[in-house]
């Protein structure tokens, strides 16, 4: 509901702009039915990075797009396969820090990508927003709003 809240926000507050439409995305990644959220450390980092080593999760955003009265929401799920990472990999990796600020412990759209050995879905929905269906939800709004 962090849209809605925003959206009401910046209808109310002086010092924001005023906003027609707000876009919210959130991106967890699942292994074995667990969630992996942004590493606490570097052990935490290298734990994930380990698990996911050679094995596929999955990457799950939720979108919710506010137009006044207007919500869409929705959920798109991709299938990401890592190659066999090694010790030294995983650590020189975690010693240039893209983990620390990512769910699962990496970025695809970083050095991680060398990590990918597979993928099934939207590669936009495992960077952190899946542009086809956002496009779609937004023509709906407009279609909708009579924009």
């Amino acid at each position: 509901m962090k849209a809605k809240e925003v959206w009401e926000r910046c209808q109310t507050d002086a010092s924001l702009p005023r906003a027609d439409v707000v876009i919210a995305a959130d991106t967890i990644v699942v292994y074995d039915n667990q969630v992996l959220e942004k590493p606490a450390d570097a052990a935490d980092a290298k734990r994930m990075l380990s698990m996911l080593s050679g094995k596929t999760h999955e990457a799950l955003t939720g979108v919710h797009v506010v137009a006044q009265d207007v919500h869409y929401k929705f959920v798109t799920r991709t299938k990401i396969t890592f190659a066999d990472l090694d010790d030294t990999t995983i650590d020189e990796y975690i010693r240039q820090g893209e983990p620390f600020d990512k769910s699962g412990s990496y970025g695809i759209q970083g050095a991680a990508a060398l990590f990918i050995s597979g993928i099934e879905g939207d590669y936009w929905n495992v960077v952190g927003l899946p542009q086809q269906p956002l496009y779609q939800a937004l023509v709906s709004l407009v279609n909708e709003k009579q924009w």
